[in-house]
């Protein structure tokens, strides 16, 4: 799956949750990607962010970007 279209945080735990269903476990997944268990362990179950060791096994990296607000917001 390729795309140039940014992904949510959930997206990304999305793409997560399937990479590890199709590795058969969360254990091969870890083995074949070199990520402790515990650490991808939390990540799946929110505890943590994906780090960059973690999207890498996912193709993926993050960007952050700035979007303009529709209306300016003024401070009180």
């Amino acid at each position: 799956m390729t795309s140039t279209e940014p992904l949510t945080l959930a997206g990304v735990y999305a793409r997560l949750n399937r990479a590890v269903r199709e590795a058969g476990s969360q254990t091969a997944f870890a083995a074949q990607h070199g990520l402790s268990l515990g650490h991808l362990n939390d990540v799946l179950n929110s505890r943590r962010e994906p780090g960059p060791l973690v999207l890498r096994a996912l193709g993926l990296r993050k960007r952050e970007i700035y979007v303009e607000l529709s209306k300016p917001e003024v401070p009180a």
